[in-house]
């Protein structure tokens, strides 16, 4: 079991991915590149700014990214070397997953989706329905079995 510090460690690894992720897109504003990882996990995650604004300073301290701002409002541009940093992330993560791993990623995409919607709905969460969704996992599991 993931403990709190674990997961809260796991998540802003994941969120430096994403913002570099989105950033390599195209310059955005904080709002955008919250709007836009939300729309990858289709609505089951969505950082908040207190989240993110930490990773986005971290990212350009390391220059990996750089600030602009048009119109009174901070733009973030990846650089080369955040460009180069994404690249180093994917390829990491490619190995993690060995030779499967086009088929992999679209799993662990899945699976990271579950997570985070339980996760974000974890108050929602009490005795009368953990042993439900619990079972729900199980019996998920023994599917998977079947169909390998």
């Amino acid at each position: 079991m993931i403990s709190k510090f674990g997961f809260q460690r796991l998540k802003k690894g994941a969120l430096k991915y994403l913002v570099l992720e989105c950033l390599n897109e195209k310059p955005m504003r904080t709002y955008e590149i919250i709007k836009s990882i939300e729309k990858k996990f289709e609505g089951s995650y969505r950082p908040s700014t207190g989240s993110i604004y930490p990773v986005l300073k971290g990212l350009v301290e390391k220059d990996l990214v750089e600030v602009k701002v048009e119109n009174g409002k901070k733009i973030y541009i990846i650089t080369d070397k955040g460009k180069k940093e994404l690249e180093e992330i994917k390829n990491k993560s490619l190995k993690l997953l060995g030779d499967n791993a086009k088929f992999s990623r679209p799993i662990l995409q899945e699976l990271l989706q579950i997570a985070f919607y339980l996760y974000n709905n974890r108050s929602k969460i009490d005795e009368n329905n953990i042993q439900k969704i619990i079972q729900h996992l199980r019996n998920c599991r023994n599917e998977l079995r079947d169909i390998l």
